[in-house]
């Protein structure tokens, strides 16, 4: 060891040095106070032997200085006195000070100290050494924490928008780990639709973290682009098969709520099931529908049926991780389902979220919950009127020319194929185009949607108005696509560009039978946006008032809409 010797006296000096020395230690000595204070801190000697009293030396107070010095580390010291006293003793021990040795000493006791001492030493050694390396380990880790909260909170709103922003949600969250494996993300479609994913990767942490990355870009680049729920979700099963370990599952529960239809549907792939509350925190209805968690399934398996529900004004959907409902309290007691239905029932919706985090924290007490929790409300607001939010018209635009592409789809494909998307993505690539997408993407769906459920299909809208009508409807669509074996719908859109001006034509032709087209005619001049009470039939006049022209064939099997890129001039044959 290195021994700083702070000795007033030559004899006393000499008398310890030497047999320090021979048993193998570097000794320094120091003949007082100030000089071993210099001393000691540019050389951090191992240890330090020091007279209790002697001219220019007060080894308690030397001790204490040296003790503060050291702080935090610990500095081994050793005090000797002319004699033994036990009241120095314990002034020596209260100083800081961890022998007290009496002249004349035994040098064998002297040495066994050593021993003791330098053993310890080594352990504070190895200590020291392993915190400077775990705090490398722990910077390392705060900077792995950045880079996965930067790029997941930026995937989460890759235009710099909270979730919170869309004022038809409200979330909140509490998360186990400094980086939680709870994530929800909100995206809105062309047509207005608002979805929501709600994900809870398995296990905590970093791991759980990261595996929410490759759901989250899909989520909102799909949703941007008008894919409807079920393809999203069958994508996000793929992805999190293809990017994650095998052991590794992503529990979700995917929301779309249409607005304008007043449809809720749902996908729950492992989650507590949501429920759905009316304006006054009654009419309780569950989406009761449950699929394993993406990543468990290949794509064979893989099941992407949606529960759904229809809402008219004031409705709230609300969502739950299972850490939420599974946070015990001092008795071990979950909060569970119940609890969180009790304290929503009968509450408006402005209260409900700060009434469940009250719940929530006086179930919990000062226990820190085990898992992450998070909860989402999502507002159903059913349109009064269709609603148009597209892009203004600009002036000066140039346009690349005439184009025109086709398609052909056959009873097989309609089953299938995502057409509107697959049309918004071809036309997307011309400038005019991505400055009108949510214009083209109303018309597409409305024209497709129109030919594939009244024309080729054959269902009848009248069986909205009965009640439960909605779910009615929307479950005989569902058959009767599945069950699909003749049928044809085509799709041509085409840019037409005149004298500097440039127009859109798209026309829509079902193998349906067709309609009356003069009286439809007559009630689309007759009606107004505003003036439909009813839950449909408000598609085509949302289009005729967007379009320049709406036509219709003779038997009602064909449509043909123009829409002006520039300007409201007449628009071409």
């Amino acid at each position: 060891m290195k021994i700083l010797l702070v000795a007033g006296h030559a004899a006393d000096a000499a008398l310890f040095s030497r047999p320090l020395q021979k048993l193998g230690h570097a000794v320094t000595v120091i003949e007082n106070d100030r000089a071993a204070l210099a001393y000691y801190e540019d050389a951090l000697p191992d240890l330090v032997i020091s007279d209790a009293a002697a001219p220019g030396i007060d080894g308690f107070a030397l001790t204490q200085a040296l003790q503060q010095r050291a702080s935090p580390r610990w500095q081994p010291v050793i005090i000797i006195a002319a004699e033994f006293d036990e009241a120095l003793q314990t002034r020596a021990i209260e100083a800081g000070a961890d022998a007290f040795f009496s002249k004349p000493m035994a040098i064998s006791g002297l040495a066994a100290r050593l021993d003791i001492l330098s053993r310890l030493l080594k352990i504070q050694e190895d200590a020291a050494a392993r915190l400077t390396q775990l705090s490398r380990y722990l910077a390392a880790e705060e900077e792995d924490l950045r880079i996965a909260r930067h790029l997941i909170e930026h995937q989460m709103s890759p235009d710099g928008a909270s979730q919170r922003d869309d004022p038809a949600v409200q979330t909140w969250q509490r998360s186990c780990n400094r980086l939680g494996g709870d994530m929800v993300a909100v995206s809105r479609a062309p047509s207005g639709v608002l979805h929501v994913m709600l994900a809870d990767a398995s296990g905590s942490g970093l791991a759980a973290y990261v595996s929410l990355l490759p759901i989250i870009t899909p989520f909102h680049r799909m949703t941007e682009k008008g894919f409807p729920l079920a393809t999203i979700v069958r994508e996000l099963n793929h992805k999190v098969r293809q990017a994650l370990p095998g052991d590794r599952r992503v529990a979700v529960q995917l929301v779309a709520v249409d607005t304008r239809e007043g449809i809720v549907s749902v996908w729950n792939g492992g989650m507590p099931g949501a429920f759905m509350l009316d304006g006054f925190g009654q009419d309780f209805r569950e989406f009761s529908g449950h699929h394993a968690p993406l990543g468990t399934l290949d794509d064979a398996a893989f099941q992407d049926h949606l529960e759904q529900h229809s809402f008219t004004r004031g409705e709230q959907l609300v969502m739950v991780s299972d850490g939420l409902l599974e946070a015990g309290n001092v008795a071990g007691v979950r909060f569970g389902a119940q609890g969180l239905i009790d304290t929503l029932v009968g509450l408006p919706r402005s209260q409900r979220r700060g009434e469940v985090i009250a719940a929530l924290e006086a179930h919990l007490g000062d226990l820190h919950p085990d898992d992450d929790m998070t909860l989402v409300l999502v507002d159903c607001e059913k349109e009064a009127t269709a609603q148009t939010a597209f892009l203004p018209r600009l002036a000066g635009m140039r346009h690349a020319g005439n184009w025109r592409f086709e398609l052909q789809l056959d009873a097989n494909e309609l089953g299938h194929l995502d057409v509107v998307p697959l049309l918004l993505d071809v036309a997307g690539q011309f400038h005019t185009m991505r400055e009108r997408s949510g214009e083209l993407f109303l018309i597409l769906s409305e024209l497709f949607n129109n030919a594939l459920d009244h024309g080729v299909l054959q269902l009848d809208s009248q069986l909205k108005l009965l009640p439960d009508g909605m779910e009615a409807w929307l479950q005989l669509r569902g058959e009767r696509l599945a069950q699909l074996e003749e049928g044809e719908i085509g799709l041509v859109v085409e840019q037409i560009v005149e004298a500097g001006r440039a127009w859109l034509r798209i026309r829509c032709r079902d193998s349906g039978p067709g309609f009356d087209v003069r009286a439809t005619h007559e009630k689309l001049e007759q009606q107004t946006l505003a003036a439909n009470p009813l839950p449909f039939g408000r598609g085509l006049a949302l289009v005729r008032s967007m379009a320049q022209r709406l036509d219709f064939s003779a038997n009602g099997n064909e449509v043909t809409v123009v829409l002006a890129l520039d300007d409201r001039a007449t628009p071409p044959a």
